[in-house]
């Protein structure tokens, strides 16, 4: 019996698995097997445990119902919001917080979303966060958030451009990954 398998005890950012060591299939099994603890992928692809906080789910609630709206004004057709979706990106798997992507179906996409946001946990430095960022940009995602629950800030990362951090009043504007959408950071945390 292998890994994905067995159901087991895990600490937070605890990895399980290098990205060579594990298939998409044997992921979706070690999560079956395992449905009170949340994985992820790190920025080398390696499978780590993840304790999302309440504050997590709330922003990711909260960027996903921004997004959501937006989305539902049919400014982008056939583009969805999606949490904690599962990508193949060629050498590299990946499942962001909330991501904006066409309708898959039931295949795992094998293209990169859209719009990439990760939701910082108390296990993730701000180096992984944004080596993440960068390999997204590299498959092809055309915008990536890194928010930061207790700085109350978005960092926002766009291909060949420097990073941006925002806070409070700033609006964080689509340009042309997101034509025509823009939010205020601070509408993203809770009072």
């Amino acid at each position: 019996m292998d890994i994905a398998e067995r159901k087991l005890a895990f600490a937070d950012g605890m990895v399980v698995a290098g990205h060579s060591d594990f298939t998409i299939d044997g992921f979706v099994a070690l999560v079956e097997a395992n449905p009170d603890t949340h994985f992820k992928f790190n920025a080398a692809g390696d499978v780590v445990v993840m304790s999302p906080t309440n504050i997590h789910a709330i922003v990711q609630g909260l960027v996903a119902i921004e997004l959501g709206t937006w989305l539902s004004s049919g400014a982008l057709p056939a583009f969805y919001v999606a949490t904690d979706g599962l990508f193949a990106l060629g050498d590299w798997r990946s499942r962001p917080d909330v991501a904006i992507v066409p309708h898959f179906g039931k295949i795992i996409p094998r293209e990169a979303p859209r719009v990439a946001v990760e939701i910082r946990s108390e296990s993730n430095s701000w180096r992984e966060l944004r080596a993440k960022a960068a390999r997204y940009l590299q498959h092809g995602t055309q915008m990536v958030w890194l928010v930061d629950t207790d700085a109350r800030s978005v960092e926002i990362h766009r291909p060949g451009a420097a990073a941006l951090m925002m806070t409070g009043d700033d609006v964080i504007a689509g340009g042309d990954a997101l034509p025509g959408f823009q939010v205020m950071v601070s509408e993203l945390f809770p009072d």
